[in-house]
């Protein structure tokens, strides 16, 4: 029997990268040309910074993984407060309403993911 966890599912690949090129293609229209220049900015940057953060645990103990998740902890914290703070920055400078609903957006996913595992978290523990 095989692995149902150890499979690639090509067909799931290729749609979710159809889906990404159709959502770039829609943006490039639009998007204004100076968006573009931030939005390629900030992929630039992510792509630097992920490889720097993709970090091994080299001894598998559990002082190591409470470190670990004290860090993330404390990094959501700040990540609350950035965005709050952005969202505040850019509806002072009256940037383009697409800037400030994708910035919005993306605060409210992060708030709903976080109410969403709480529940979970506290109902099995």
């Amino acid at each position: 029997m095989k692995d149902k966890e150890n499979t690639i599912n090509y067909k799931e690949i290729g749609i979710f990268i159809l889906v990404l090129l159709a959502i770039i293609f829609i943006l490039l229209k639009v998007v204004p040309t100076n968006f573009r220049y931030g939005i390629l900015i900030a992929v630039g940057i992510s792509l630097i910074v992920m490889p720097m953060t993709k970090k091994k645990i080299i001894d598998h103990d559990e002082r190591n993984y409470q470190i670990d998740l004290q860090a993330k902890t404390f990094a959501f914290n700040i990540l609350e407060i950035v965005f709050g703070l952005l969202l505040l920055s850019f509806s002072i400078m009256h940037i383009t309403f697409i800037a400030l609903v994708l910035t919005l957006s993306a605060y409210l996913i992060i708030k709903m993911v976080n109410l969403l595992a709480f529940s979970y978290y506290h109902k099995n523990n």
